[in-house]
């Protein structure tokens, strides 16, 4: 048998044979004994793309990072059923060097293979399975946002969480982009295969009654409007820890809302707490798939008109009060989006690099890419009137306290890519990508845009490197002509 190595090990280092470009990135890919999933049809997408791709590093990037999740983050693709006849496929994605599975996470993780599932039935079932088991997930607990490998049915987050956990649960923080990921994963497989055999199981649509429960509770204001009293929560987050960033305020309830029909959310994609609870990326995501969901369940034989007809409300509900309480007027750029609101009237002003994000807003559906009001939001977060945004001789980008100051996130490159129509644009944020690997031929979690001695965190991130080769297939659909570019 094969002995493979250890992935978070193995993709620090380098492996031959090198790109021959300027870099000379290695090849990253596990040998093919020890990828975790194969699909004839990604690798000749590999092919065709990188036939094309005129720069070698650039090339090397995409083979390393496009099939990623693949090669090494699919940790179990089983049968919920005893009959192979009538398996019902269940798909534990992995994050990369985490072993858990995120919803947000996973969810990405997939999307860049959509386009080929109608092409290769077992990555047709993957995509199938995932949907079922985050369903399953979300039934377990749907404020929860990380799990164990159901078989394992570990418990706990990294082994210093003092919230108590449900069996299964590997981390409990609430966020509002997890269940929104669910729907979007579901929306997106339905419209691209018209498959909506998932509509008519029990453990899917219970799911989304859930989604629709929680959305409803997150929806309540902080205090009585008549007598002023505190009304009851149904989440709390609250740990002892050195870092603000891991607990809530107020004894883990939040900060102080009022009633907008925006929806509540204790933690940001990043997994870091919010400062207030309207969480504006997390909430336009969220509008988008409502509608998206009203849309699986009015066309699916399996619908529910009811379901539909709320899901619909709710998206518009939600879309109204971000534009009456999340937009502001910003000194520097005039009108634009907030990170994160109160309804109070107190606004936060940043962008963090993970998705969704204030840039992303276009990327998602939530707004043109020409609305004025996302324009100044896109000037404004990829500029220094952004505190989190880094810039500095190694490279530039957004980043977050998640890894704390001067780490910008290869993340906010690609997103900055997927939202640009401007070719010397794309151009300049392919060319920080490939020199933020440190020669690793990896899209990591953050790089150091000033120091050499400590370049970069997580050198296996499935989900970054997904994005990436999303990032590039987008390019080769639209712009081809950009991958003729030598970049190094």
């Amino acid at each position: 048998m094969t002995q493979c190595p250890d992935y978070a090990e193995y993709s620090k280092h380098f492996h031959d044979p090198g790109s021959g470009g300027a870099l000379n990135l290695p090849f990253q890919r596990p040998m093919e004994a020890c990828r975790r999933f194969t699909s004839s049809v990604i690798e000749s997408v590999i092919d065709t793309v990188t036939a094309k791709i005129a720069d070698l590093d650039l090339a090397r990037l995409f083979t390393n990072a496009y099939p990623n999740t693949l090669d090494t983050t699919i940790a179990q693709v089983a049968c919920l059923n005893t009959t192979r006849a009538s398996c019902t496929p269940l798909s534990f994605v992995i994050t990369g060097d985490i072993n858990a599975m995120w919803l947000r996470d996973s969810a990405n993780q997939l999307l860049p293979y959509l386009d080929y599932v109608k092409q290769d039935l077992s990555l047709k079932r993957l995509f199938l399975g995932a949907i079922y088991l985050q369903a399953q997930f979300i039934n377990l607990d749907p404020y929860a946002n990380a799990f164990s490998e159901p078989r394992s049915l570990a418990v706990g987050s990294m082994g210093k969480r003092a919230v108590h956990l449900k069996p299964g649960v590997f981390e409990y923080k609430w966020e509002v982009d997890s269940l929104a990921s669910f729907l979007g994963l579901s929306y997106q497989y339905w419209h691209a295969t018209g498959d909506d055999t998932f509509v008519n199981s029990t453990s899917w649509m219970t799911a989304v009654e859930s989604v629709i429960k929680v959305i409803h509770q997150e929806q309540e204001p902080t205090f009585d409007s008549v007598t002023g009293t505190p009304l009851p929560t149904y989440y709390t987050f609250s740990q002892t820890t050195d870092r603000p960033t891991e607990t809530q305020f107020l004894n883990g309830r939040g900060n102080p809302t009022r009633r907008t029909g925006l929806i509540k959310s204790l933690f940001r994609p990043s997994d870091d707490a919010t400062i207030f609870p309207f969480f504006i990326p997390g909430n336009a995501m969220m509008s988008v798939e409502l509608a998206h969901l009203a849309e699986v369940l009015e066309k699916s034989r399996y619908g529910n008109k009811i379901l539909a007809n709320e899901a619909s409300r709710l998206s518009t509900e939600i879309r109204n009060a971000i534009y009456k309480y999340g937009v502001v007027r910003h000194p520097d750029v005039g009108e634009c989006f907030a990170y994160e609101v109160d309804g109070y009237g107190s606004s936060l002003i940043m962008d963090d690099a993970n998705v969704p994000s204030l840039l992303s807003l276009s990327w998602l559906g939530f707004v043109n890419e020409t609305d004025p009001i996302y324009q100044n939001t896109r000037r404004l977060v990829l500029s220094n009137a952004n505190p989190y945004y880094f810039s500095g001789p190694r490279g530039a980008g957004i980043g977050g306290p998640h890894v704390g100051l001067s780490h910008a996130w290869p993340m906010s490159q690609i997103v900055r890519i997927l939202t640009s129509t401007n070719d010397t644009e794309i151009i300049e944020a392919l060319k920080i990508i490939l020199h933020s690997t440190d020669d690793t031929g990896l899209i990591h979690e953050s790089f150091n845009v000033f120091d050499d001695d400590n370049p970069y965190t997580r050198s296996w991130f499935g989900w970054a490197n997904g994005l990436f080769g999303q990032a590039i297939l987008k390019i080769y659909n639209e712009r081809p002509h950009i991958l003729s570019t030598h970049f190094t």
